[in-house]
């Protein structure tokens, strides 16, 4: 079958499992088994597949119509500029996380040092985004998962900035120093209701459910969060948390309760997207 013919029997798989992106998941899970950019799927479109080549591909064709995310099938995600491992066991980056970095590096000078704690590392794309964008950053990362560790491990030495990330398996902030102060504390928590979550796509319900849900009002990991972090932000420290699209004003209120001011930012699609706290 040639490359061209096995794109267009992928794509109708897709599509007749609901997929609602079926030629662009045909072409990026193909691109990344042959190892060549999505372009030459098109010059190439007459170049015949090996058996064993199809075989897999349509593997994943059919994991893909399953609802199993593009991310997890070939292992990696772009995010902020820069491509990231991920696998099964960890969120997925998504593109309205990067307006969270956008505003945590507005607030750091690069001539300064700075430390900063991040709150569920997941795959490490925040840290190591900041990372690579401040060469006199430190950051201190926590997560609950194993999992999560080991792919931001191993994406802190694919991009060189393992010397200035400290990893520390940890629920919240119960296994850093208690008299260690972080210049900001920042954090995609999980924010989605139990009543939200139920309506959430078959394909976000294949990423860990720990990640993603909090409580019944989705913001039982803000409050957690700011309460305990507080003790651990010096003086003109700052929290910066991504937030769901009705959570501004919740969220808002829990900062203004610890005497921060707070500003929120919207995503592309005008929905309230960051939240960042600061002391004035």
């Amino acid at each position: 079958m040639k490359i061209g013919d096995a794109l267009k029997r992928a794509s109708y798989i897709l599509r007749k499992a609901g997929v609602e992106t079926p030629v662009t998941d045909s072409q990026l899970i193909l691109s990344h088994i042959l190892h060549i950019p999505r372009w030459k799927l098109i010059t190439e479109r007459e170049k015949e597949l090996s058996k064993s080549i199809l075989d897999y591909y349509f593997i994943l064709i059919k994991k893909r119509s399953e609802g199993v995310p593009v991310a997890y099938l070939t292992g990696k995600k772009y995010f902020y500029g820069l491509e990231f491992e991920v696998e099964e066991g960890v969120l997925i980056p998504r593109p309205e996380t990067e307006i969270l970095v956008e505003e945590v590096l507005k607030r750091i000078p690069k001539d300064r040092h700075f430390h900063g704690l991040e709150i569920g590392v997941g795959s490490g794309i925040i840290s190591i985004s900041l990372l690579k964008h401040r060469p006199k950053l430190k950051m201190t990362a926590v997560d609950i998962s194993d999992k999560a560790l080991e792919i931001t491990a191993k994406n802190a030495i694919k991009h060189g900035v393992v010397d200035r990330l400290i990893l520390i398996k940890s629920n919240l902030f119960e296994k850093i120093p208690k008299n260690q102060k972080f210049d900001f504390i920042v954090s995609n928590p999980p924010y989605i209701s139990e009543e939200e979550y139920g309506k959430l796509s078959r394909e976000v319900k294949k990423e860990p459910v720990e990640a993603l849900i909090a409580g019944k009002e989705g913001i039982e990991f803000y409050e957690k969060i700011i309460n305990e972090g507080i003790s651990f932000l010096k003086e003109d420290g700052f929290f910066a948390f991504e937030i769901g699209y009705n959570q501004c004003e919740k969220v808002s209120k829990l900062l203004k309760e610890k005497g921060f001011h707070t500003i929120c930012k919207k995503d592309l699609q005008n929905l309230d997207r960051v939240i960042i706290g600061e002391k004035r």
